[in-house]
């Protein structure tokens, strides 16, 4: 039995959507006579075998090929899954050198959700994906941990240095007091780099390349292809999709024109400090109001190694447990065991969220526990974990906390048209050599970026 082509594409096009992960490897026999293996790339001290290379080819056709999108030049896009890895690899680098780890925990909280979303368990998940290749599930989890930590990393490099002015956040909530769009779109999006400090020749190159692109388009040429082929923004793999959005997360500038198009138009060029820029609206609906009930949760982490080898929790801990009724109840367990160190449980208090923002096992443990009571304890691979509700609440997302709400959306908006900026630097600054050799017509190009 093997995965069908609809469940693959249903599943990748969750997985997109959730974590933007990139597509599951898998291996290749090289023919005989063939040389084993190459480097066709170096970047700072990692290096890029040409197996890995093809095998990310190999793997992105297949998945473009279930979005119907037809592949005209093999080398253009093996450029761009090359360019792609480059910048895998120094976010990778970055990550390691910055110390951000993804826990066991997390990752297996992502995987229960996705295997939810496809109405399966996480047993038929990975059965599905061993049969469809060779440790299927685990590559899974493991594209599933490296975009949880890259998520991480935008938000220490990027979100958490984006700082908001209180004049903003008045100037916005004013501004949203006068206009309320209650719309998301759905957004397709083409981009020309410009280079740092271009020349207007430069300047001139990228924008003929845009009107080329734009000129494809209005011919008919269908979008997510062309994005693929052409566009040099992070999301043209995956045919240019911005996915839904706010009007406040989108970057500033082509708010306005976003708003101002119909379903299935495109825009104009636009340009922007950073490229040149083509918008489709893909789809546009109503975002409405929404109640929501929020946890204000403490955790308490005993450290032991056999916990998840336990069937379930000592008795005597399950009694701790019961017998706390108060937070102060609760904060006296730093006193009960004061040989963990106090780096363990030093950001024991978790705030407010909602049951999708917590881990699956967090929500699975406060199911029916009531405001002022601790949750029966769980292990994991730190070891036990005791939760402590201390309230619940229902908010109006599109009513309560707007000041804070505001300064929210002002900083992902900031963060999301630096990210690309961000990303640009971290190239230039590395030391990248790139060797894609004759099979591409290309002899020993080498690209020394410092």
């Amino acid at each position: 039995m093997t995965l069908s082509n609809t469940w693959r594409h249903s599943l990748l096009v969750l997985v997109l959507a959730s974590t933007a992960l990139l597509p599951i490897s898998s291996f290749a026999e090289p023919e005989k006579g063939q040389l084993l293996d190459r480097i066709v790339a170096t970047v700072n001290d990692d290096i890029i075998l040409k197996s890995e290379l093809d095998r990310q080819v190999a793997e992105t056709e297949k998945d473009l090929a279930a979005r119907n999108v037809h592949i005209a030049d093999l080398d253009q896009l093996k450029r761009k899954v090359l360019d792609k890895m480059i910048m895998d690899k120094l976010q990778m680098q970055r990550i390691k050198s910055r110390g951000i780890q993804v826990q066991d925990e997390e990752v297996l909280a992502q995987v229960e959700d996705i295997a939810k979303r496809n109405n399966l368990t996480v047993l038929e998940l990975r059965d599905r994906l061993n049969l469809s290749e060779p440790d299927g599930f685990q590559h899974f989890r493991e594209r599933i941990r490296q975009q949880m930590l890259f998520q991480k990393l935008r938000q220490v490099e990027v979100l958490d240095q984006t700082q908001v002015t209180e004049d903003e956040i008045n100037n916005y909530l004013q501004r949203q007091s006068l206009i309320q769009n209650n719309y998301e779109y759905h957004i397709g999006h083409i981009m020309v780099n410009l280079p740092d400090s271009a020349t207007p020749a430069q300047r001139d190159d990228a924008k003929k390349k845009a009107e080329t692109i734009l000129k494809k388009l209005e011919d008919g040429e269908d979008f997510s292809q062309v994005a693929v082929r052409y566009s040099e923004g992070t999301k043209a793999l995956n045919g240019g999709d911005l996915g839904w959005l706010t009007t406040d997360q989108i970057p500033t500038f082509f708010t306005s024109i976003v708003e101002s198009l119909k379903v299935g138009q495109l825009s104009g060029i636009i340009r922007s400090p950073i490229g040149y820029h083509i918008i489709k609206l893909l789809g546009k609906r109503d975002k409405g109001s929404k109640l929501i009930e929020q946890y204000h949760l403490y955790r308490f982490i005993l450290l032991s190694d056999n916990a998840q080898k336990q069937a379930a929790p000592p008795k005597a801990l399950v009694e701790l447990a019961n017998n706390i009724k108060s937070l102060e109840d609760f904060k006296k367990l730093n006193k009960q065991y004061s040989d963990i160190p106090a780096s363990v449980n030093a950001h024991g208090n978790l705030g407010w969220q909602t049951i999708q923002q917590m881990p699956l096992q967090y929500a699975k443990a406060i199911a029916g526990v009531k405001p002022k009571h601790a949750a029966i304890p769980f292990a994991t691979e730190q070891g036990w974990i005791i939760l402590y509700l201390d309230d619940k609440r229902q908010q109006d997302l599109n009513a309560a906390n707007k000041r804070k709400q505001a300064m929210e959306t002002l900083r992902l908006k900031k963060a999301n048209e630096a990210y690309e900026i961000w990303l640009r630097r971290l190239k230039d600054d590395a030391i990248i050599d790139i060797n894609l050799g004759k099979q591409n017509d290309l002899d020993n190009e080498k690209a020394d970026i410092n």
